[in-house]
């Protein structure tokens, strides 16, 4: 037996976007036995690098177990499906198309646990060598590959996911070009996380949306040795490059920018995280450590 399922018109990375997409996953989860058919024909507007949440929903391995196979067919919208044929998306699903890869996109990719070099090398290439990127230092470039990491790291080590997806796009908000990467994978949540945590140590749990604050502040982790998501150093980032971060993960969707936390309750909770990482490309600022000797005010 097949199905069919279509993406909404609009697919954005706010909360009717992450619910559209937790909808979607658990519609997948439930079939087997057949061919899923993915139509984009209605989509008129998409942030394209929430192709990582996308992927990592066709390519659900317990679908795959079952017998399913994922199909998917091309954006009708111009804009729509050269944004999807540039983050190679559409490649990925064997939807053929002439685009070429541009600057101003991250690639698509799907990196298993154990590659964690890779992934390393992916954010250096894909990221941080990006002509838009705000200017850095090396030991400040190393330090956001590492924080960037972490969030890879955590999915390895709580998760219990096999694989973690990525990509990106550049685009203008409020006329300032913004390059957003996006990390998903559908591993335990940091809601779960976190609050299997603070229960094992007598703690009261958190609601879903103080449990992604909770990650976010600098020394919380859930690991055995100190560490965290380095997500406390990507918010200090982001408070100096006026970026932002937003996060769905469990019944939580969380964004951060301007020094505030804004978060809403999932009614239908993702069934693992999201991370997007949300940089202004605007930035005219250098950046370095602070204990490296430099004339840049902008320290890390």
């Amino acid at each position: 037996m097949d199905e069919e399922f279509y993406i909404a018109e609009s697919l954005k990375v706010d909360k009717e976007g992450i619910l559209f997409l937790a909808d979607l996953w658990e519609k997948i989860e439930s079939f087997s036995g057949g061919k899923v058919l993915l139509h984009f024909d209605e989509v008129k507007d998409i942030d394209a690098n929430l192709s990582a949440a996308l992927g990592a929903i066709l390519e659900l391995d317990s679908a795959t177990k079952k017998g399913t196979s994922m199909f998917l067919n091309a954006p009708r919208e111009k804009t729509v499906k050269r944004a999807l044929a540039r983050i190679g998306f559409l490649g990925a699903f064997s939807v053929q198309t002439n685009v070429k890869e541009r600057e101003n996109f991250i690639m698509y990719k799907c990196f298993s646990v154990l590659e964690s070099s890779e992934f390393k090398e992916y954010i250096h290439t894909g990221l941080i060598q990006k002509q838009r990127f705000p200017q850095c230092t090396q030991k400040a470039e190393e330090k956001i590959i590492e924080s960037i990491y972490e969030v890879f790291a955590n999915a390895v080590s709580h998760g219990g996911c096999e694989n973690v997806y990525s990509c990106g796009e550049c685009h203008e908000l409020d006329k300032r070009p913004m390059l957003d990467m996006t990390i998903t994978n559908l591993g335990r949540s940091i809601q779960e996380n976190v609050n299997n945590f603070l229960c094992k140590r007598g703690k009261s749990p958190l609601s879903a949306e103080d449990t992604l604050k909770w990650a976010f502040k600098e020394g919380n982790t859930t690991k055995d040795v100190p560490g965290g998501l380095g997500l406390a150093i990507l918010k200090d980032f982001m408070d100096l490059n006026e970026g932002e971060i937003q996060m769905a993960s469990g019944n939580a969707l969380l964004e951060y920018k301007k020094g505030c936390f804004d978060t809403a309750f999932l009614e239908k909770p993702f069934p693992g995280t999201i991370v997007n990482l949300k940089f202004n490309c605007a930035d005219q600022k250098a950046y370095s450590l602070k204990n490296e000797i430099t004339n840049s005010q902008d320290l890390l």
